[in-house]
């Protein structure tokens, strides 16, 4: 009787502390959110001023050989072209929508609204950018991989960053603490294995990326705190 007592207080307890937490959690994730903004608007400013230009070239040779080959050799070109399909549109889109409506089915409505909402946001905030800023793509090395539009910020890093720590967020409610640290781990993992592979390929300078994270990563955050009480709804 008494170690019933005891469980019972003690899950009074943790939910009682459940709505803290929560509200703590949304409280870091726009402080956060707030800051990759701040960060993207300064390389902003610098890149316009042409500061960053020394290093991004300087980044970029350093991956090839002077004739333009890559230095890792060309074995690794259909790796990275496989690797930065993880943020491109097609694969992107074969994630995301099934898994919001995977969500809804499971039960869970306003979180399936949450995760399209943030994803649709995002990508018209993306596509925004590009357009605003209008940055010339590298043309110092042979691009490995096909390219359009405009380079900063760098929409497969933005996307990547934003789809699935958005889509880690989303299953957060049933997943246990190990398994959210995992599945967010494994979001940042792919978006920085993106970002490299944008470079590798040639298609963005390093900044361009960086960018991308930044806004991607700023986006789900803000997205979190600005929601997150839908989450598991």
């Amino acid at each position: 009787m008494v170690g019933y007592l005891h469980r019972g207080c003690a899950c009074s307890t943790l939910g009682y502390h459940l709505p803290m937490l929560q509200t703590n959690l949304e409280r870091v994730a726009l402080i956060a959110g707030l800051a990759c903004f701040a960060g993207f608007l300064v390389l902003d400013r610098l890149v316009a001023r042409g500061d960053t230009q020394t290093f991004d070239q300087r980044l970029i040779r350093a991956l090839r050989f002077p004739f333009g080959a890559p230095r890792m050799g060309m074995a690794w070109v259909p790796v990275m072209r496989g690797i930065t399909q993880l943020g491109g549109p097609v694969l992107r889109y074969s994630i995301a929508l099934p898994a919001a409506l995977l969500l809804y089915r499971a039960g869970f409505p306003k979180t399936a609204i949450w995760f399209v909402t943030a994803l649709g946001s995002g990508w018209i905030v993306d596509g925004l950018l590009k357009h605003l800023f209008r940055r010339q793509r590298p043309t110092i090395v042979p691009h490995l991989a096909p390219a359009g539009g405009p380079s900063f910020p760098s929409g497969h890093t933005l996307n990547a960053a934003l789809v699935y720590a958005a889509l880690a967020m989303a299953w957060a409610p049933i997943l246990s603490l190990a398994g959210i640290g995992a599945a967010l781990t494994a979001a940042v993992f792919i978006s920085f294995a993106v970002a490299f592979s944008r470079v590798w390929l040639g298609v963005h300078w390093p900044t361009d990326v960086t960018a991308g994270w930044l806004v991607g990563t700023g986006w789900w955050m803000t997205a979190f705190a600005l929601g997150g009480r839908m989450m598991g709804n």
